[in-house]
């Protein structure tokens, strides 16, 4: 595998996550420069709770360095930074959610993944499920259309927006299981709530959350203009 990982770095030279330029000896995912800058949630500021999932944790700030980085990664096909991002996650998701069985994200509609290509937090998901050695199973689905999340004001026109919107997927394995659902961005959280409603009416035993980048106050309605490039939340 370390071979592998060596030839893939000639082809391919490893960058920093947020500025691009190429990684020194010693460096990983991101240069020096950028790692002294990085906006951090700190202590418990990382955690938000919900009523249908314990905790969501969220280690990355919406702002400056990491809000350029992450609309180029869901935006401007730099896929490669899935990785990246499932890293950063690892050890907050160890730290706080020991047990786990699944791991899965929230979906996006068939429309969006179409235009899009790819699911940014489908990607992110299975970079974080083998990091935990886990299996990541698709079991959600979105099951109809919704307004951009971004154009509702208030709580509860966006809890509203989503209800339904979501579903568990026919035939998935949801009974009994202790899952995680990932998810690019935290804003009011409205969306993954929702999910993880429907996986708790499907059975589940433990639900808990890890979403790449929160957005709050400030950065938070960056964020919904931000997301009237997409779809969804």
């Amino acid at each position: 595998m370390k071979l592998l990982d060596r030839c893939l770095d000639l082809l391919y030279p490893p960058r920093c996550v947020f500025c691009d330029t190429l990684l020194q000896e010693g460096e990983l995912y991101f240069c020096q420069s950028c790692g002294e800058k990085i906006p951090m949630a700190e202590g418990r500021e990382r955690i938000r709770t919900g009523v249908y999932f314990d905790r969501c944790v969220a280690p990355l700030l919406y702002q400056d360095m990491v809000r350029e980085s992450f609309l180029d990664y869901k935006f401007h096909q730099k896929t490669w930074r899935a990785a990246t991002y499932a890293a950063f996650l690892e050890p907050y998701v160890r730290e706080e959610f020991p047990a786990l069985d699944v791991v899965t994200w929230v979906p996006l509609g068939r429309r969006s993944q179409k235009d899009r290509g790819y699911d940014q937090s489908e990607l992110v998901a299975k970079g974080l499920a083998r990091r935990l050695d886990l299996p990541c199973e698709r079991l959600l689905e979105k099951v109809r259309d919704t307004q951009q999340q971004s154009r509702l004001e208030r709580p509860e026109q966006r809890r509203a927006n989503v209800l339904g919107a979501y579903g568990v997927k026919k035939h998935a394995s949801v009974q009994g299981r202790r899952i995680l659902v990932v998810d690019d961005v935290i804003t009011t959280g409205s969306t993954i709530e929702e999910c993880c409603r429907m996986l708790t009416l499907a059975g589940a035993a433990e639900i808990h959350c890890a979403a790449v980048v929160q957005a709050v106050g400030r950065e938070g309605r960056e964020a919904k203009n931000d997301e009237t490039l997409a779809n969804e939340e």
